[in-house]
């Protein structure tokens, strides 16, 4: 049994003729339009070129009279009188916007700054930079072209009057040919559905009936061209088939990937143990294990370490090959073990199939930060015990004696405030700490100028230097800007200034420098002349709570974290600091501050 299929033919042709028909089309717009654009960019560069030679020449003279320092250009008149095109304006521009030269303005004066003009701007990034518009100077429309020299800007002009139009259309030869080519496509479209459209017809009901299961009609004749469409048919079903196939590979691919930059080691095998899968941190790991450079998988299975699992995945296996259920829920375990070093956490995962999953995650780092964490508590708790001790005892003792004389009663309570400010000043920079490691989102993102803040920042420590008899030199310049946190950058600094003062020596001096940058940092130094820090405590003085001399540390009131603090703000800024002791005397800090935090 067939399936009619009443005026398929007649339909069928007159969809295959709108549809070449659009397509040759859309074609020949797309060609147009292509071509006519290159025909006006070829225009527009043609006269560029033109302006590009004036500017040169412009230029070539300006660099061998020296023109810009004299601030003589009536040697460009000369010039200007002498080129080809007796309507061409010429300018010259400052980098700072200011014009020193235009031919056909005589008073400059009245001349507003030209920094801002679309071809001088586009000039400052791309070196060069065309603009059509009206002049806000002469009052007339002109076709600019400006050229950036690093110290000024030559810009030529031309009215852009009937000729520079007529110059600037684009050529309709090419349309005229494009058109009548559409034309005999037309005529030809025509022949071609007309002469291939029954033939198409048949075969489409053909290719519709094998692609539904219907009957075909073994007698069903067709002609020479219906062999090209029933070849188009069988690529079509065979690319069904190719895009199951890849969407197959595809996600195998995806698992691959993941997990090959997954952070763990993972291995799949079957219950022979033999391997189906792997990724390198697998491979990593069993080398680090075994201590052996090796891609022998199967000596996983002999490491005393995971005797444990092993016995796991073997009792395990053997349950499910017993009572096989295949909804079975799948059956994991953990172990950590410790290897030199290293923790590694093991997890085993046995599915339905008697295969099973491997993976091994190293836990080094959180473990290590998690004793750093318990040791920061410790050292916390201890340095908060003090001061609260001290003002327990300083005010007990006032209170047991009421008869106490006035004056060691103020004594005592001085002295409890001095212990209440270091404990306020602990509880601050821990916070700040705490903030910069765990809530960085916090801090608000800013245009900073490091000028301003160090001024201001001297204001602040004027009775400090003044009673330690020292001074601060800054080399800074005043519009030295960096994207970050006002609130960090300050303790930077302000955490350096303070460590100077209290442990370099009264008489001391301190400078700051910024003593270079690139497309990415501004580097700073900070150096004191003081009597310096030991050479054997600088690696450990980032480190917090770390004193190099601990009672004069916590007579000058310092809570160990002040570098601490300056190292973490460093980091948040994308930067790096070093220290080093001074041949002259001293300490000096090399750090790096990064313009622009993304």
């Amino acid at each position: 049994m067939t399936t009619n299929f009443p005026n398929s033919g007649s339909k069928y042709k007159k969809r295959l003729f709108v549809y070449f028909f659009l397509i040759v089309l859309i074609f020949s717009m797309l060609i147009g339009g292509f071509q006519y654009n290159q025909e006006i960019a070829y225009r527009r560069e043609k006269l560029e070129y033109a302006l590009n030679i004036y500017t040169e020449q412009v230029q070539e003279l300006i660099r061998q009279k020296d023109l810009i320092t004299k601030n003589e250009f009536i040697e460009v008149d000369s010039l200007r009188s002498l080129m080809p095109d007796h309507n061409i304006r010429l300018t010259v521009i400052l980098r700072d916007g200011k014009v020193v030269y235009d031919s056909d303005v005589d008073n400059l004066a009245r001349l507003d700054n030209h920094i801002n003009r679309p071809e001088v701007q586009k000039s400052i990034h791309v070196n060069k930079g065309s603009n059509i518009r009206l002049s806000g100077s002469t009052g007339q429309t002109y076709y600019y072209y400006s050229k950036h020299y690093y110290t000024h800007f030559v810009r030529a002009a031309l009215p852009y009057n009937e000729s520079v139009v007529s110059f600037l259309k684009a050529n309709k030869l090419f349309f005229y040919f494009l058109i009548a080519l559409f034309g005999v496509t037309i005529v030809f479209l025509l022949y071609a559905t007309e002469h291939f459209g029954n033939s198409i017809a048949k075969l489409r009901k053909f290719a519709i009936n094998a692609a539904k299961n219907r009957p075909i009609d073994p007698n069903e004749n067709f002609g020479k061209t219906e062999l090209g469409e029933i070849s188009h048919q069988i690529v079509k079903i065979y690319n069904k088939l190719s895009k199951t196939k890849e969407d197959l590979v595809k996600e195998k691919e995806k698992l691959i990937m993941h997990l090959q930059i997954a952070q763990e080691g993972v291995a799949v095998f079957d219950k022979s143990r033999n391997l189906i899968l792997w990724n390198s941190h697998f491979i990593d790991y069993i080398n680090y294990l075994s201590n052996i450079s090796t891609h022998n998988y199967e000596e996983i299975f002999e490491l005393p370490e995971l005797k444990e699992i092993n016995d796991f995945i073997k009792s395990n296996i053997k349950k499910l090959e017993k009572n096989y259920i295949p909804n079975v829920d799948i059956i994991s375990s953990k172990n950590v073990v410790t290897v030199g070093h290293k923790m590694f956490l093991y997890q085993v995962v046995v599915f339905p199939d008697c295969n099973f999953e491997i993976s091994i995650n190293d836990i080094t780092k959180s473990e290590n930060e998690k004793t750093i964490k318990q040791e920061m508590t410790l050292n916390i708790a201890h340095e908060l015990k003090t001061p609260v001790t001290a003002v327990s005892g300083f005010l007990e003792t006032i209170k047991d004696n009421p008869e106490m004389p006035e004056d060691k009663k103020i004594l005592f309570i001085e002295r409890s405030c001095v212990q209440i400010n270091r404990l306020s000043n602990l509880i601050q920079d821990i916070s700040v700490l705490t903030k910069m490691e765990e809530t960085q989102q916090l801090f608000t993102i800013g245009n900073v100028s490091i000028g301003k803040l160090l001024n201001e920042m001297l204001d602040d420590f004027e009775l400090k230097l003044e009673h330690a008899k020292m001074d601060i030199q800054l080399h800074i310049p005043e519009d030295l800007n960096i994207n970050g946190n006002s609130e960090l950058l300050d303790s930077v600094f302000r955490n350096l200034i303070d460590n100077s003062i209290k442990y370099a020596g009264e008489g001391s001096s301190i400078e700051i420098k910024h003593y270079f940058e690139d497309n990415n940092y501004h580097y700073f130094s900070y150096h004191d002349n003081g009597i310096g820090i030991s050479e054997d405590h600088l690696p450990r003085i980032f480190e917090r709570f770390y004193r190099a001399d601990n009672g004069r540390s916590r007579k000058m009131g310092g809570t160990g974290l002040g570098l601490s603090i300056v190292k973490n703000a460093v980091g948040f800024h994308k930067g790096r600091i070093f220290v080093k002791a001074r041949k002259e005397g001293g300490t000096e800090f090399f750090f790096s501050l990064k313009k622009q935090l993304s």
